[in-house]
C-alpha cells in the first residue's frame, strides 16, 4: 500500500500533504411510504422549507459576494433559482397535490429525476449540474426536518486536513474553515464543478474523480496530493505541507524583485481571511470589502468597525490596506438598511450615492477608518464615483469625520486617499480625476459591466460581459497613462486582477497593484515570474491589443505575447 497512487483530475494547483478527515453527508431520516400529515400539512411544510432554504442561500451569496466577489456568488444565485423552478418545485408541489406522498419523498423524486437527466447529457457541465440540485435537495431536507448539520460543526476543532469527499458541494465548501484545510480529495465532480472553482478561488489543491480505489483511499490516516497532475499517495506520519507555502505561518514576503516591479495584493471581506493573506504571501491588501459588517439584521456600531479594521491593518501591516467604504447596493443588500426596491439597482443608489445621501452613516465609517489607521499603513477608497462633485463632497466628509476623530481626543494615523474607477465617466475624466487622489484602483467587474451595458448577474451575457474586450482593456490604459502623467499609482481589483493572462499587459500599460482573491496569487506571481519582455516587447504588446477590434483577437495576441 505504501507505493499505492491514486489518480483523478487535477482542478486546483498546488501541493499538500498531511492528515485526512472524510467528509460524510447529510442523511436525512427516512419517511414512510405514505404521508403524515394532509396535502395542505405538507405543503404548508415544503413551502417553509423553500423560504428557509432562500433565506440560508441568500445569506451564503452575500457572505461570499462581500468575501470573494461576484463571480463566485453567482453559485448561490443558480441555487436559489432552483426554488423557483418549475420542474423542480412546482413539479414537487403539484405531486404532492395527489396526497399519496409526503414532502421529502416527493422532493427526492423529483430531484432524482432532474440528476439523472443531468447525469444522462453528453456535456461535462451540465452534468456537474447534477451536484447543485442534490446541494440544494440536501438543504430543504434539513430544514423540513428542522436539522442543523453544519460540514464546519463536524470538522475537528484543531489541525489542518486534507478532506476526502464521495460529493462536495458548494455550501459544504463554504461552510469548512479554509485555513485549515490542506486540499480536497473528492470522487466525483470535474473541472467546471461548483466545488472545484471554490478550490480554485481559495487556492486550496484539489483533485477529483478519483472513482478506483476509494474505499482504500478513505481508509489512509496520512496523504499526500498534487492539486494540478491529479494524483494521491500514502504520506508520512506527520508530514504536513500546506499549499503552495510548504509553511503554515509563513510572513507575508515583501519581495518583489521576480514579479516585474508590481505589487500582488489581496481581496478580503473580512478579518478572518487574514489567514489566507498570509498563506498567499500577498504583499498587501488592495481591497477590504466593507460590505459584510453591514449584512446583518442590526447596523454595526463604530466601535465594532474599529476592531474589524484596526485587526486587519494590523495583520497585513507593514503593508498597505486598502479599505473599500461602503458598496451596498445593486447586488448586494443590507436588511438593517431598509433600502426602497429599484428598477434597475445597477444604475441606482448604490455605494457611494447612497453614503453620500446617509451622512452619519457614512461619516461614522470613515471615523472608524481614521482611528484605526494608527494600526499601520492604510488606504481609503470611496467607489461608484461618476463625477468630480462626488469625489470632492466624499474627501469633505473624510476631513469632517478626521476633525471629529481629533475633537474627541484620539489618535490618527495618516491615510492614502483613493477612488474606484469603475464608471466609464470616471475613466474618461481620469486625467481630472487624478490630481485629487493618492491613487486609482480600477473595479473591472463593473467596469466591463458599464461598459458593455451587460448584466453582469445574466448568464446568457456572459461571453459578452468579459474584460477582454478592447474597449476594455483600452479604457484601463487611458487611466494609467492619466495616473502616470500625474504621478499617481493604479491597482486593479477586479477579477481581472487575478487572471494571469493579463497580468503582463496590466504590467505594460503601468499598473503598479493586482489586487485578486487570495488564492489566484500563486498562478499570477507565476506568470508575472515568466514574462521576459523588454520595454519596446512591452510597447508592442499594448499596442497590437489596442489595435484589436473584437475579444478574440485581444485573447490571441495575449496568448502569443513572449512571457517565457
Amino acid at each position: 500500500m505504501e507505493n499505492k497512487i491514486w489518480h483523478g483530475l487535477g482542478v486546483s494547483a498546488g501541493h499538500a500533504a498531511g492528515p485526512t478527515w472524510v467528509l460524510k453527508g447529510f442523511q436525512a431520516e427516512t419517511a414512510g411510504e405514505t404521508s403524515q400529515g394532509s396535502v395542505e400539512e405538507e405543503r404548508v411544510r415544503l413551502q417553509q422549507a423553500v423560504i428557509r432554504t432562500e433565506q440560508n442561500l441568500t445569506g451564503l451569496e452575500e457572505k461570499v459576494r462581500a468575501e470573494q466577489g461576484e463571480e463566485v456568488a453567482q453559485i448561490f444565485v443558480a441555487h436559489k433559482l432552483l426554488l423557483s423552478d418549475p420542474s423542480f418545485i412546482g413539479e414537487a408541489y403539484q405531486r404532492l397535490e395527489k396526497g399519496q406522498l409526503n414532502a421529502e419523498q416527493v422532493l427526492r423524486e423529483v430531484a432524482g429525476e432532474a440528476v439523472q437527466m443531468l447525469q444522462s447529457l453528453e456535456d461535462p457541465y451540465f452534468q456537474e449540474r447534477a451536484v447543485d440540485v442534490q446541494d440544494v435537495l440536501g438543504q430543504l431536507l434539513k430544514n423540513l426536518q428542522n436539522v442543523q448539520d453544519d460540514a464546519s460543526d463536524r470538522f475537528p476543532q484543531a489541525g489542518n486536513y486534507i478532506v476526502l469527499a464521495d460529493e462536495l458541494t458548494p455550501a459544504q465548501t463554504i461552510a469548512l474553515p479554509k485555513d485549515r484545510v490542506l486540499g480536497f480529495i473528492v470522487r466525483q465532480g470535474g473541472k467546471t464543478s461548483h466545488a472545484a472553482i471554490l478550490a480554485r478561488t481559495y487556492g486550496i489543491p484539489a483533485l477529483v474523480g478519483v472513482n478506483d480505489g476509494w474505499g482504500d483511499l478513505t481508509a489512509q490516516k496520512w496523504l499526500e496530493l498534487d492539486g494540478e497532475e491529479g494524483w494521491v499517495q500514502p504520506a508520512a506520519e506527520n508530514q504536513v505541507i500546506f499549499a503552495n507555502t510548504g509553511a503554515g505561518e509563513e510572513m507575508i514576503s515583501g519581495e518583489n524583485s521576480s514579479l516585474q516591479g508590481m505589487t500582488l495584493a489581496a481581496n478580503i471581506g473580512s478579518p478572518g481571511d487574514l489567514s489566507l493573506v498570509r498563506k498567499f504571501k500577498a504583499q498587501g491588501i488592495g481591497l477590504y470589502r466593507t460590505e459584510f459588517l453591514f449584512m446583518g439584521e442590526e447596523l454595526p456600531s463604530e466601535e465594532d468597525q474599529l476592531e474589524a479594521y484596526r485587526q486587519v491593518i494590523d495583520g497585513c501591516s507593514p503593508h498597505l490596506t486598502v479599505i473599500r467604504t461602503l458598496d451596498i447596493g445593486g447586488d448586494k443588500k443590507a436588511p438593517a438598511l431598509n433600502l426602497p426596491q429599484e428598477k434597475n439597482p445597477f444604475l441606482g443608489v448604490r455605494a457611494l450615492r447612497l453614503t453620500l445621501r446617509r451622512p452619519e452613516l457614512f461619516r461614522q465609517q470613515l471615523r472608524a477608518i481614521w482611528r484605526a489607521s494608527i494600526a499601520g499603513p492604510t488606504a481609503v477608497m470611496f467607489p461608484m464615483i461618476a463625477t468630480l462633485g462626488e469625489l470632492e463632497e466624499a474627501k469633505e466628509s473624510l476631513w469632517t469625520a478626521r476633525e471629529e476623530v481629533l475633537q474627541a481626543g484620539y489618535e490618527i494615523g495618516s491615510l492614502q486617499v483613493g477612488m474606484m474607477i469603475e464608471i466609464p465617466s470616471a475613466a474618461w475624466l481620469a486625467d481630472k480625476f487624478a490630481p485629487l487622489v493618492d491613487f486609482f484602483s480600477i473595479g473591472t467587474n463593473d467596469l466591463t459591466q458599464y461598459m458593455l451595458a451587460a448584466d453582469r448577474e445574466n448568464p446568457e451575457l456572459a461571453e459578452l460581459n468579459q474584460p477582454y474586450h478592447p474597449a476594455v482593456l483600452g479604457m484601463i490604459a487611458r487611466v494609467s497613462q492619466a495616473a502616470l502623467q500625474k504621478g499617481i499609482w493604479t491597482g486593479i481589483c477586479g477579477e481581472a486582477g487575478g487572471d494571469p493572462l493579463l497580468a503582463p499587459f496590466f504590467k505594460a500599460v503601468g499598473i503598479e497593484e493586482l489586487s485578486m482573491a487570495p488564492g489566484s496569487l500563486a498562478k499570477v506571481r507565476t506568470a508575472l515570474g515568466k514574462m521576459e519582455m523588454s520595454a519596446e516587447e512591452q510597447e508592442t504588446l499594448v499596442k497590437s491589443v489596442l489595435a484589436c477590434a473584437r475579444t478574440s483577437e485581444v485573447i490571441k495576441v495575449l496568448q502569443s505575447s513572449k512571457t517565457t
